[in-house]
This record gives structure tokens, C-alpha cells and sequence, in this order.
């Protein structure tokens, strides 16, 4: 046989078997994972043995993964053949690398939302992304394990782990305990720059709420630097904060401000108070006080104050419902337009309490009723699981018809002090033109003429007058 370089991935094994030359070459794979033979003979007539094949692959060091069934092949058929495969090593494989997985898609900002009917809603423009708390931000893969391999020459070929990727963390996220889930800690928006994600609890939009923008609707504080456009809503779980004006649009948040205005058939909602420069045919509702400069041919709701006593301090025309006081310098106007006031207890707070008292009149009527059918069964109790069953039954309803009871008490507890409390409801004004049609509680007063510094208040079953200090 030929000397073969050492280096070298081919070497020819030469045999003379028989006295015939019988050539066997023997060819590794550069990834030494593949072993290959080839066979040349001079003469079919002169056999090959499996030692003869074995031996060829020892010299190249071939020691794992050979094919016996190719072998045994190769001396069945006893010809030539040219490069079989007769030994596979077992690959090794690399770890995949992890990945963090974004519950968002950063690339949905500022696209019309689609509708079922296939049309798109174009004030709807997802205008930033939002979270609320608790929510899960991101997940984290894990890489996988490597596989080690091993080549036809016995050798081990280590596999590479895969990377590991870790969460990029801004304000107010967290992970969990085991450390693969990234979660919001406030409700917000979610601001993801860099690779880093963050929840941002103040929006702040420095244009004009409308087409650029779409509806807004934030479970934080919004602050709105222009205006709020025709047709449009601002939707906040917090406060809201206008520095422009409010056309035609709506507003539902906690504590409303507007540092312009609001006009033109806007609605105006409010959990807490609303603070603004004027209200002018619009609707306004709040929980808490309403404070502006002048409220104009408007609808308001208030269950507080509302109150006009800067510069103007004017209210004129509409329809103004506050539970507490309505002070302003100026109600009415010279030209008698009709502008009408309401305080104190008002026809909600009348129906709350008359619901109230019949929840619990309905509640104690069904609880003697469970009471009776208790004791009715432990006087004949028995060992009938049946009648265990229902008991239990009774009693679980008995102590839910309790807890209502009490809850609705105090309910009506706290209505019947907020009714005395009203019974101070006051109008106050510098000056009262005539065609003003007040309401303390259920007793009314039309203003025939002018009122100068005066308050007006309920006292035994009449609005009586008295002058301001």
C-alpha cells in the first residue's frame, strides 16, 4: 500500500488480496462526521473480507458509527463501488439562543383600529400603547440546551449553549418571582425605547386632540397642551388637564381642568371637580365642585358647590343642579333671561333613598322567611343528607340577607345625614337679575327683581332672603 501524507483527508488504502490488487480508499468529511469507502478491483472474481474493510477504516482511525450493514453489503455484492457512506458520526448541536416575546406591537401606533365590518374606525388611532397594572409587558425565552457530538473518529465535539437575553427594565415594571414574565406596576402608557420598556403614568400630548391623534383613553393623568377638536373623547382613569379649548367634545375623567374654556355642545364628566375659565353650551357633570369664570346657556350637575367669583363670575341662562351652593357675582342678566337654579336635595338623592329603604324592607321580609324554614328543619332533623344540605343552604343565604341589611343601613345612614346637611343649600350673588327661578330642596322662588349682595336660603318651608356679609 501507498504512504499516504498524514495531513491529508484522502488517503488510498491499497490491498493485493488473492494476487489480485484490490485498492480500498477510505475518505473522511471535513467536519470529520461522514466516513466514505471506495472500492477498485481489478478482477470481480476475487472476494473482499469484512476484515479487509475493517482494517481500512482502522488506519484512518474510524471507531464510531461504522455501517454494518453497508459492510456486509459491500461483500454480498463483491464490485466496485465509489464513495458509500460507511460511517456517520452523531452531530452536535448548538443551543438556540433565547428571545424576549412583547405582548405589544410598538409598529400598531398611530393605525386606524379595524372593525368587524371590515371598515376602519379613523378616531380610533391607537396613539400610543397602554397597560394596565399587573398586566404582562413581555416574556422571556429560554435558550435550549446544547448536544454534544461525536465524529466517526471517536472525537467529542462540544455544542455551544445558546444566549441568554434579559429584560431591559424603564419605570414602573417588575418581574415575577421566577423571573420570565415582565409586568406593569401602574397602569399607563408603555414606552419602549432601545430595547428598554417602561410605563410612562402621565400622558402628555403636545398638539391638539383630533385627527392626528384619534379618541384618547389613559388609566393615568392626561395632560393636553392645544385643544380638544370637534367630535373627539378623552377617556382618563385619572386627572385630566386642557391648556387649550374644548369644542364639541367629551371629557370623562377624576378632576377635570381647562385653563381656556369648554363651548359648543361639549359634555364635560367628572368623578371629582371641574376647574375651568368658562362653560358656554355645553353640559357639565361633577361629583365633586365646578369652579369657572362664567357658565353660559348650560346644563350642569353638580353634587357639591359650583362657583363663579373670578372676574366675571357670571352665570346666565340654563339649567344650574348643585346638592350644596351656587355662588356667583352675577346670575341672570338685565334682559330677564331665564336662568334657573337648583340646590339642595335633588330628585337622584330622592330616589336613592327611597331604593335604599326598599332594599331593606324587601331583604328582612325574605330573611324571616329563611329564618322560618331554619328552624323548621333543625326541629326535624335527621340524618337525611338531604336535609343537611338544605340547612346549610338556609344559612348561607341567612347570613347574606344580614350582611345586606347592614350594609344598606348604613347606606341610609349616610343618605340621612347628607339630607340635613342640604338643608343649609344656599344661592349667593352679588347681584340677581329678575327671570332667575330658584329651588332650595322643594320650595321655589322666582326673582321678580334685582337681588343686590344677597344669599338666599330655606327656612321653614320658605327661600328666605338675607343680605351677604
Amino acid at each position: 500500500m501507498d504512504n499516504l501524507d498524514k495531513n491529508s483527508n484522502d488517503i488510498e488504502i491499497k490491498e493485493e488480496l488473492q494476487e489480485a490488487e484490490i485498492e480500498i480508499i477510505v475518505d473522511i468529511s471535513n467536519d470529520y462526521y461522514e466516513a466514505f469507502i471506495t472500492i477498485l478491483r481489478e478482477d470481480d472474481s476475487v472476494n473482499i473480507s469484512r476484515e479487509d474493510i475493517l482494517e481500512a477504516l482502522n488506519k484512518r482511525n474510524i471507531v464510531y458509527g461504522i455501517k454494518s450493514e453497508v459492510i456486509d453489503s459491500i461483500i454480498e455484492d463483491n464490485k466496485t463501488i465509489k464513495k458509500v457512506l460507511i460511517a456517520q458520526g452523531q452531530r452536535h448541536k448548538n443551543g438556540e439562543s433565547g428571545k424576549i416575546e412583547y405582548n405589544f406591537d410598538i409598529n400598531s401606533i398611530n393605525k386606524p383600529k379595524l372593525l368587524e365590518s371590515g371598515t376602519v374606525d379613523h378616531k380610533d388611532l391607537n396613539y400610543f400603547l397602554k397597560a394596565m397594572e399587573g398586566e404582562t409587558l413581555a416574556r422571556k425565552i429560554l435558550p435550549t440546551d446544547p448536544q454534544d457530538g461525536t465524529t466517526v473518529t471517536g472525537r467529542t465535539i462540544k455544542g455551544k449553549p445558546g444566549k441568554m437575553f434579559e429584560f431591559k427594565k424603564g419605570k414602573n415594571v417588575t418581574t415575577s418571582n421566577d423571573g420570565l414574565l415582565l409586568l406593569a406596576q401602574a397602569g399607563g402608557m408603555i414606552k419602549f425605547e432601545d430595547g428598554r420598556t417602561g410605563i410612562i403614568k402621565v400622558l402628555e400630548i403636545d398638539e391638539d386632540v383630533g385627527i392626528s391623534t384619534g379618541n384618547i383613553s389613559f388609566d393615568g393623568k392626561i395632560i393636553v397642551r392645544g385643544n380638544i377638536e370637534a367630535g373627539y373623547k378623552i377617556n382618563g382613569g385619572d386627572d385630566v388637564e386642557v391648556f387649550g379649548i374644548v369644542h364639541c367634545a367629551e371629557i370623562k375623567a377624576v378632576n377635570i381642568t381647562i385653563h381656556k374654556g369648554v363651548h359648543n355642545n361639549a359634555r364635560i364628566i367628572a368623578d371629582g371637580n371641574i376647574i375651568t375659565n368658562f362653560l358656554e353650551s355645553c353640559y357639565a357633570e361633577s361629583k365633586g365642585d365646578i369652579i369657572c369664570d362664567a357658565i353660559i346657556h348650560s346644563e350642569i350637575k353638580c353634587l357639591g358647590s359650583v362657583i363663579c367669583k373670578e372676574k366675571k363670575g357670571l352665570i346666565l341662562g340654563g339649567m344650574i343642579n348643585a346638592r350644596k351652593e351656587v355662588i356667583a357675582k352675577t346670575i341672570g342678566s338685565q334682559t330677564g333671561s331665564t336662568t334657573r337654579l337648583f340646590v339642595g336635595i335633588d330628585d337622584n338623592l330622592l330616589l336613592e333613598l327611597k331604593e335604599t329603604k326598599k332594599v331593606i324592607d324587601d331583604t328582612k321580609k325574605d330573611l324571616e322567611k329563611i329564618l322560618q324554614g331554619i328552624k323548621l328543619l333543625q326541629v326535624k332533623m335527621s340524618n337525611d343528607p338531604k336535609k343537611t344540605i338544605f340547612l346549610n343552604k338556609y344559612i348561607k343565604t341567612r347570613d347574606i340577607y344580614i350582611s345586606r341589611i347592614k350594609n344598606s343601613e348604613e347606606k341610609l345612614k349616610e343618605i340621612y345625614i347628607l339630607v340635613e346637611s342640604l338643608k343649609n343649600s344656599k344661592v349667593s350673588g352679588s347681584s340677581i337679575y329678575p327671570g332667575t327661578n330658584i329651588r332650595i330642596n322643594n320650595s321655589h322662588y322666582i326673582v321678580k327683581s334685582l337681588l343686590s349682595n344677597a344669599r338666599l336660603i330655606k327656612e321653614d318651608g320658605d327661600v328666605v332672603l338675607s343680605a351677604l356679609i
